[in-house]
């Protein structure tokens, strides 16, 4: 396979290492908050010989480091696609990935072909945990606050790549592998970073998207994400909704096989 790499500089300085794939239509990977671009391993062969398929490291990920300032993610996305040329293009994002391109969605629909959600944010939404998981949330809040970086680390390994309900023991040893290598290169110092993107709100402007979307979601993930996506699935009940089974928050990365049969069938 061909891999073509960008260099592009964003906002701030910050310059983002861009791998570029296939030829066709356009097709953005959006890694979750709890790994890098490698999250896409998986796909990324498949994909390519079908689309023109992209993806980078966010701020503060993988091979991307923060820089002090302010910055959007989804402001990020339309820069490096400008920098491309490309006018149209399908989304794939997990987690706040997922958040990110229902974003680019609301606002520019007319970049958007297609919406791929997956384990997806609903931004403004709070569907809530119970107390046992709200409280490993608060768990993380203080490990990070204090500095302990492998206690925070654990915590979320606890609850995005296993899952609140699941034991690590029951979980697939050479996935929990893959997925404990991505999560640890995700802990940077934000350096006087500032998101622009917290606070955003899609609730009351979900149901304007016009473009044909996808939404799969772990049956073992964070109650909160599966209730987002039975939330985004009422207002846009067109949209193709799954649920992987036996895969928590990166179901791509768990249930490979379960994952891919879903998209390619919808990609068509």
């Amino acid at each position: 396979m061909d891999v073509r790499r960008h260099e592009i500089e964003l906002s701030g300085g910050v310059r983002v290492l861009l791998e570029d794939a296939g030829a066709g239509p356009a097709l953005l990977l959006l890694h979750a908050g709890v790994g890098d671009r490698h999250m896409w391993d998986p796909q990324w062969p498949w994909l390519s010989e079908r689309f023109r398929v992209l993806r980078w490291d966010w701020r503060g990920f993988g091979d991307t480091p923060h820089v002090p300032g302010p910055f959007s993610y989804a402001a990020d996305v339309l820069q490096i696609t400008a920098a491309l040329r490309l006018e149209r293009a399908t989304l794939m994002g997990c987690s706040f990935g997922g958040s990110t391109a229902i974003r680019i969605a609301i606002e520019h629909p007319e970049r958007v072909e297609r919406l791929v959600l997956v384990g997806s944010g609903f931004p403004g939404y709070d569907g809530g945990n119970p107390p046992p998981v709200e409280e490993l949330f608060r768990q993380v809040d203080t490990a990070i606050a204090s500095g302990a970086t492998l206690q925070a680390l654990t915590l979320l390994q606890r609850l995005w790549l296993v899952g609140p309900r699941r034991d690590p023991a029951d979980v697939d040893p050479a996935y929990l592998t893959r997925a404990r290598e991505l999560l640890a290169r995700i802990d940077r110092p934000d350096n006087g970073a500032e998101s622009l993107d917290d606070g955003w709100s899609a609730v009351d402007r979900f149901p304007s998207l016009p473009m044909p979307t996808l939404l799969v979601v772990g049956d073992e993930d964070v109650p909160e994400i599966m209730r987002a996506a039975e939330q985004m699935h009422r207002l846009l009940p067109s949209a193709r909704y799954a649920i992987i089974e036996g895969a928590a928050h990166l179901p791509n990365l768990e249930r490979t096989r379960a994952f891919d049969a879903v998209l390619s069938t919808w990609l068509g």
